[in-house]
């Protein structure tokens, strides 16, 4: 879904490792990045990865495990696996599915305490501008540690792009996939990790600051400020990380939002997920409208006319850097686990005298059975999230990240 921003993070790719800014998305499972020889390639600040320069690379056959769980178009009957994979908002990458080894920077010497830097402003990609607009090991990885070099996991499986479209907007040159599908990344590396990881979203208000994105043994959060809600999967949709969200409060009052309205279907084709790859929230229409509703009762700011897509409410204030008289939101999750929304997490700054709300409606959603609604990296910021896959929980606690 196209949004302000997204989150990036920084890896090594080959034999030697080249390094690449990878877009972090817990919505999605393929880990992929633009190859050479590419017939349909978008800008990237880095040289397209070239799989002839790497002694690790090996382009997987139809038979092997990734390509038998790969769910795509695409009939395998040649020598390598081709993959077509799209997403929600038209963006799209195909190639060839392959393997190949992976660096991460970390100042840790074990992959169980895997520390990496994640950026919603990487100092090698060009400024971010705003835009208008069950866990299983699937296959065979390996891993070694340098001390400097960070931990690399040999023969980790992913994408070759040779044609892609709808990125490149923050210099990244493809996408991390941290789904709960077998192609992912977190179910690909699987019990090495205890099926578990956590990320904390550093504030995309501070253009210096980075957060981290930590697996098995240092992804565990504690604490009494602690919250946990139980994460729901489904065989049919398994990459999508579905919450059950009874209720949304603005300030101190509950809009009241009828009992069923965010549960999700059998199919996995609608429901509410958490996802970092999504800079926006997504709620239903009439509970969008309950939400705008009482925001209208308590601010006193005046609304711009026509916003910009894909915002659908922009407040007139004589300084966006200093966001006052609006009240928090509180999303309502099962097992009293509440997630207060600051004023800074709700809004984002268009100009500096212009504040959007970020939290939207897709429209008119009918019956909802086919609508996805999304609990986007914009509330998420200055926020652990743990994922344990195991206990099938989502555990977070407030935090600066930028100093973890």
């Amino acid at each position: 879904m196209a949004g302000p921003s997204e989150y990036l993070m920084r890896v090594g790719m080959g034999t030697p490792a080249e390094p690449y800014w990878l877009i972090v998305d817990t919505g999605s499972d393929l880990t992929w990045t633009q190859c050479l020889p590419c017939s349909n390639c978008f800008e990237q600040k880095a040289p397209i990865f070239d799989p002839k320069s790497s002694s690790t690379y090996r382009s997987l056959k139809c038979s092997s495990t990734l390509c038998q769980d790969l769910k795509s178009d695409n009939k395998c009957g040649g020598s390598s696996c081709p993959y077509n994979y799209a997403y929600v908002d038209t963006s799209r990458t195909s190639g060839i599915l392959s393997t190949e080894t992976f660096t991460f920077e970390t100042p840790k010497s074990t992959l169980s305490s895997l520390k990496l830097t994640i950026s919603a402003n990487p100092s090698s990609s060009p400024t971010t501008t705003t835009s208008a607009d069950p866990t299983k090991t699937s296959t065979s990885v390996t891993f070694s540690t340098d001390r400097g070099n960070g931990a690399k996991i040999n023969g980790l499986g992913f994408g070759c792009g040779s044609s892609n479209s709808g990125f490149g907007a923050n210099g990244e040159a493809g996408l991390v996939g941290l789904g709960g599908g077998p192609l992912s990344l977190i179910s690909q590396l699987g019990s090495s990790i205890s099926n578990k990881f956590s990320y904390c979203l550093s504030s995309r208000l501070d253009k210096n600051a980075t957060g981290v994105l930590n697996f098995g043994e240092n992804a565990d959060i504690s604490g009494l400020n602690v919250s946990s809600t139980p994460i729901i999967n489904f065989e049919e949709s398994p990459t999508f990380y579905f919450l059950n969200l009874s209720d949304i409060s603005v300030g101190n009052k509950r809009l009241g939002i009828p009992p069923g309205t965010f549960d999700p279907t059998p199919s996995g084709n609608s429901g509410f997920v958490i996802d970092s790859g999504t800079s926006l929230t997504f709620l239903p229409n009439d509970a969008y409208l309950k939400l705008l509703g009482e925001f209208k009762d308590v601010t006193d700011s005046p609304t711009i006319p026509n916003p910009p897509s894909p915002f659908e409410i922009c407040y007139k204030v004589p300084d966006s850097s200093t966001i006052t008289g609006f009240p928090d939101i509180t999303f309502h999750f099962s097992g009293d686990a509440d997630w207060k929304v600051g004023a800074s997490n709700i809004f984002y700054p268009l100009h500096e005298d212009v504040l959007c709300l970020s939290i939207v409606s897709p429209g008119d959603d009918g019956d909802g059975d086919d609508i996805l609604y999304i609990f986007g990296n914009w509330q998420q910021q200055n926020m652990v999230v743990e994922y344990d896959l195991g206990e099938k929980k989502l555990s977070f606690a407030p935090a600066d990240c930028s100093q973890l």
